[in-house]
């Protein structure tokens, strides 16, 4: 396991920037004639904050870059793993709600189409930083924070230069820090200074609108109440003229002339005041509408906003479903990738399998039809050996053991295979080669034919 480790780096926040970065790398050859799984790195590690896994983070594979591969949600203990065919340039982002997003590159757009045996394995803690942090330079993180290169000519390797000009100046030091923590206060402290100011604005604006209209409403009921008395005061004094005159002429009048007089009289002043009601009626009722139709906008403005929110909650709930169905297509797309790498490792350890059978059993054919004549000089009885094979199927690899009693002698045969094609022999626990393995093997089978 290498640690990335440098001397620039705050001792106060080394745990939350510590990268562990290791490269464990297999390599296995085979001259079989079947078909192999496809080369593919295997890239695990786990998200960490504060020194503490960080479950539900977003692990995303992007194929050369904008094609996404595969999405995981990190569980309790942060871990991830991924499985990556050479071939092709990844891209590996990083994110969960409140802290950077960021990412890595693995570069094996160069690797040898030629070696199909190869399976490194590649481990990385990637710790998280909050996007409010003042310790760390966010904004490096807009570039990959390693690069991953892979070749299958040299060794599995990081690019070290490039992983040093990035943890160069990441740390923020205590100067720098409480400078940008002061201009950040300065910052929020105009802010809020310019809303306060914005709001008392809109209030003595709101205030002066509403003693405004107040005022007016004073100035036209004023203005009213003065026409009425104007009107009554007119309407007086006319009536008193009126009834002086009649006074006057009252004498030259006969009794029936001043009594229609008085009733023509009394017609008109009946006439006006009516007209003068009227008028204030119809100003009474302009105003009665007028007030209607602004609580009536009003109303209607209330209702148009609740039916906005209501539409804009409804197209969020559709969002959420669509995101849902994403979620659950993607899911499926990812067992089915994960069923069809089963499908190929079954499929090549049955072919493996047949061809152990198909030449076990030409072997065993040439061995029987061998018709060399005994030399019975010199001939000893042997005891015919007892054989027993026992297999056992696991995940990683598949155990066949064989063992020999001959006598007093016990031989035990171990033959280990790998998913990966890789296959080793032994002898009592002890390495051979597959030739001497054979040979033996094939011996001891011809005994339990026959």
């Amino acid at each position: 396991m290498r640690v990335l480790n440098t001397p620039f780096i705050d001792k106060r926040i080394f745990l939350l920037l510590r990268f562990f970065l290791a490269c464990i790398f297999f390599c296995s050859f085979s001259n079989n004639s079947y078909s192999q799984a496809p080369s593919m790195l295997e890239l695990t590690g786990r998200t960490i904050k504060d020194g503490k896994p960080l479950p539900g983070a977003i692990v995303t594979v992007f194929k050369n870059g904008t094609i996404q591969q595969e999405q995981i949600k990190t569980g309790k203990n942060g871990k991830f793993r991924f499985f990556l065919i050479f071939g092709s340039d990844y891209k590996v982002t990083f994110s969960y709600p409140g802290c950077v997003d960021m990412y890595l590159m693995v570069y094996t757009g160069k690797f040898s189409k030629d070696k199909l045996n190869l399976f490194p394995l590649y481990e990385a803690d990637v710790p998280f930083f909050e996007t409010s942090t003042n310790e760390v330079r966010i904004e490096k993180f807009k570039q990959p924070f390693t690069k991953i290169i892979f070749d299958g000519n040299k060794a599995f390797k990081d690019d070290d230069a490039y992983l040093a000009d990035f943890t160069k100046d990441i740390v923020i030091d205590p100067a720098e820090q409480a400078k940008l923590f002061a201009a950040k206060e300065a910052k929020e402290k105009a802010e809020k200074e310019k809303l306060e100011l914005a709001e008392k604005t809109k209030k003595d604006a709101e205030e002066k609108a509403k003693k405004d209209a107040s005022e007016k409403l004073l100035a036209e009921q004023k203005a009213k109440d003065d026409a009425l008395a104007k009107a009554d005061e007119l309407a007086r004094l006319k009536e008193e003229s009126e009834k002086q005159k009649l006074l006057e002429n009252e004498t030259m009048e006969s009794e029936a002339i001043r009594l229609q007089r008085e009733k023509e009289a009394k017609g008109i002043l009946t006439k006006k005041n009516k007209d003068i009601k009227t008028g204030f009626e119809n100003d009474l009722l302009k105003a009665v509408a007028e007030n209607e139709r602004l609580a009536k906008e009003k109303t209607f403005n209330k209702q148009r906003s609740e039916a906005r929110s209501k539409t804009v909650i409804e197209q969020m709930r559709k969002e959420t479903e669509v995101k849902a169905l994403t979620e659950k297509l993607r899911e499926e797309v990812k067992l089915k990738q994960k069923k069809t790498l089963e499908n190929q490792q079954y499929k090549s350890t049955e072919v493996r399998k047949l061809v152990e059978a198909a030449a076990f059993a030409e072997r065993s054919v040439r061995i029987s039809n061998q018709k060399n004549l005994p030399d019975v000089n010199g001939y000893k009885s042997i005891e015919i050996p007892n054989l027993s094979v026992t297999v056992s199927e696991g995940i990683i690899k598949t155990i066949r053991t064989t063992v020999v009693t001959q006598g007093k002698k016990l031989d035990s045969f171990r033959k280990e295979i790998y998913f990966w094609g890789s296959t080793y022999y032994y002898k009592n626990n002890i390495e051979i080669d597959e030739a001497s393995y054979n040979k033996e093997v094939s011996f001891y089978s011809g005994y339990q034919n026959k």
